[in-house]
């Protein structure tokens, strides 16, 4: 079957389509034949070989499909050959036209949602859902979401915006060519970023920050967290060292918060939590949650489409047709 494959860790140089085995499932797995699949910054730090984004090399990158079910494996109730479902492949092999994925990380997808609709949900959206909750986002809350443009960006300013939040800012890199949801208040993340966001909040510190760049905009968001605030590290797209960790005696002396959320690594340690978050996304769905229609593209544009992710070029979500 044809994929894309990084042949080992660097730069665009190590992608290429290639022919693989048709992979079987497993005990516990279910077979996709992929009609979709979803493009994720995680793809791009996977290939730069970050730590802890590839299983193995070479890597089939692609965490979220969609399509219809192939073929079950052992031990797998409630999924028929045929269902169509969309699937968090926590492995990646996404971009390929088979793929298989936990059966516990796969739901079928609502009647009357479309599948290129319905294949954001299991990372993109799931993503934000969790990160709403590890926060405890409320009603009372000044958010500040460091990277707010792409999928997860526009993910979480349609999830936050349910729990209405006394102000939401957002951060995008100065270069950036995505568009910033209207629900956020901009922030330019610059030398300037911390003072930028805060004018942005009114000049008032933040109840609750989500983070996922890392570096210095990291230490920065640190510092902009209020008495009794939440801190909440999911990323880190800038590829730089992590800043010290605050102290414990930094924690009490502000009565703040710290915590990490990572999806993959939740999903290899506990599938049905994030089966949960998978299931929640489509209940807000079935309650008014409008999923955005993402930008489709064509298998032979798949790789110059992740490559433009990878430079910061990429308008809001990406996703490929990998078979029509």
């Amino acid at each position: 079957m044809k994929a894309i494959q990084f042949t080992a860790p660097g730069g665009p140089e190590q992608i290429a389509e290639v022919d693989v085995p048709t992979p079987e499932p497993a005990p516990g797995q279910v077979a996709i034949s992929v009609r979709y699949a979803g493009l994720n910054f995680v793809d791009v730090l996977a290939r730069r070989g970050a730590p802890g984004y590839a299983s193995g090399w070479p890597y089939v990158p692609g965490l979220e499909v969609g399509g219809e079910v192939a073929a079950v494996g052992a031990d797998v109730s409630g999924f028929a050959v045929g269902d169509v479902v969309v699937a968090f492949a926590v492995e990646g092999g996404g971009l390929a036209e088979t793929v298989v994925a936990e059966a516990g990380l796969t739901a079928r997808v609502p009647e009357g949602l479309a599948l290129e609709r319905a294949i954001v949900v299991p990372l993109t959206w799931a993503t934000a859902v969790g990160l709403a909750e590890t926060a405890h986002v409320a009603a009372s809350d000044r958010v500040l979401v460091t990277g707010a443009t792409g999928g997860v960006g526009d993910a979480l300013a349609a999830v936050l915006g349910l729990r209405s939040p006394r102000s939401l800012v957002g951060a995008s890199s100065a270069r950036s060519s995505g568009t910033l949801d209207p629900a956020y208040r901009r922030a330019v993340r610059d030398a300037e970023f911390a003072a930028a966001a805060r004018k942005a909040n009114d000049d008032e510190p933040f109840d609750v920050v989500l983070e996922s760049i890392g570096g210095d905009v990291a230490a920065a968001a640190l510092g902009l967290l209020a008495p009794g605030g939440r801190y909440v590290s999911y990323g880190a797209a800038a590829g730089q060292p992590d800043p010290a960790a605050p102290t414990l005696a930094d924690l009490r002396r502000g009565n703040v918060t710290t915590s990490g959320f990572s999806i993959s690594n939740r999903a290899r340690a506990d599938a049905p939590a994030v089966g949960a978050l998978i299931s929640a996304v489509f209940a807000l769905t079935g309650a008014g949650l409008t999923l955005p229609a993402p930008r489709v593209v064509e298998w032979e544009e798949a790789i110059a489409a992740h490559i433009a992710q990878a430079e910061n070029r990429s308008p809001g979500k990406t996703v490929v047709a990998v078979q029509r």
